[in-house]
């Protein structure tokens, strides 16, 4: 009996098995995957503090903002991206920008920025801040929106100042001119003292000085005033005439008459200065009025000071009569004495 050819099965080669294990995780993760995507899982969506749950299939971020009704604004911030996809119960954080305007070096910067503070919209706008610089609000202040940022550059320099000094002004009191007169009789000059002064700027405007030393390069001269102390020039209108005079005293008047009985027995008819003593001469107090001055008497008329009397001090004077009782009839009281221009 006649056999046929012996045909041995060959065993598959490692090589192969490995494509098939390979071939079969593949399979396995689509089944997965596919079954994943067509089943619905819940995902969390975070906008700024309000947290929404979706129930989904969808895995591209964007998708799944849209599904959840989260409208993305101009410098919104999301994570993880829009484009980018999520598996399983995922996280996504919605962080929304704000406007806000900044002023800094002359400019006026308008932005939308997710911040969250000052400090990062400097940093977003590639601000350099100077050690003196200050912003306001501070940095580490919290965005709203609307918020004004300005940026204030502070700068300092040592200047060198000239400062003037006031002179003082030095009255002489003058009795030959009438009072409220003034006369100059030597100029004020100002003097000038050098200063090294810190002087501060705010965005270019100096807004604080602070004197580092002083000294004087010119001292002032005082300016030397006479000053009037003479009464000026008025006029009497008397039934007698009109009369000039500077000063005007109230005097207690008596009366005398040139004889013996108002004089003494020495008496010889004559005033103190040789005058003849007769009506309208009257004795004064030399220290008050001086003697030979010219004077109108209330009530008595012109006058002369041309005598002098023992009780007659101070504000005293003494009326000469013609008799004794004339004077003893005039008797004592209150005057004005007028002082007359010569």
């Amino acid at each position: 009996m006649k056999s046929g050819p012996y045909k041995r099965r060959e065993r598959p080669s490692v090589f192969t098995e490995r494509k098939r294990e390979i071939a079969l995780v593949v399979c396995t993760a689509v089944l997965l995957v596919t079954g994943l995507a067509g089943a619905a899982r819940e995902v969390k969506v975070i906008v700024d503090d309000q947290v929404i749950s979706v129930a989904t299939t969808a895995l591209k971020v964007g998708d799944i903002l849209r599904q959840a009704g989260v409208e993305l604004h101009e410098g919104d911030e999301v994570t993880p991206g829009v484009s980018e996809r999520v598996y399983g119960s995922a996280t996504i954080t919605v962080t929304r920008a704000v406007p806000v305007t900044l002023a800094v070096d002359g400019r006026e910067i308008k932005m939308v920025t997710t911040g969250p503070m000052v400090k990062h919209v400097l940093a977003q706008a590639g601000v350099l801040l100077r050690p003196d610089d200050k912003v306001s609000p501070g940095m580490e202040a919290g965005l709203t929106a609307g918020m004004q940022i300005k940026v204030i550059r502070v700068t300092s320099e040592v200047v060198t100042k000239q400062v003037r000094l006031a002179y003082r002004i030095e009255k002489r009191s003058d009795p030959s001119m009438d009072r409220g007169k003034t006369k100059v009789l030597r100029p004020g000059v100002e003097g000038v003292m050098e200063q090294k002064v810190l002087v501060t700027y705010e965005d270019g405007r100096p807004v604080k000085e602070k004197v580092l030393s002083s000294k004087v390069v010119r001292q002032p001269v005082s300016k030397l005033l006479a000053v009037g102390t003479r009464n000026p020039v008025r006029t009497l209108y008397t039934s007698r005439g009109a009369y000039r005079y500077r000063e005007c005293y109230t005097m207690l008047a008596t009366a005398y008459e040139p004889g013996p009985t108002s004089c003494g027995r020495y008496a010889d008819g004559y005033t103190a200065i040789g005058m003849k003593a007769e009506p309208g001469v009257v004795a004064v107090d030399p220290r008050v009025i001086p003697l030979g001055t010219k004077l109108y008497v209330e009530g008595y008329g012109p006058a002369i000071a041309a005598d002098v009397g023992a009780a007659i001090k101070g504000n005293r004077i003494d009326l000469l009569f013609e008799t004794v009782e004339e004077a003893l009839r005039y008797g004592k009281r209150w005057v004005k004495v007028y002082v007359l221009e010569p």
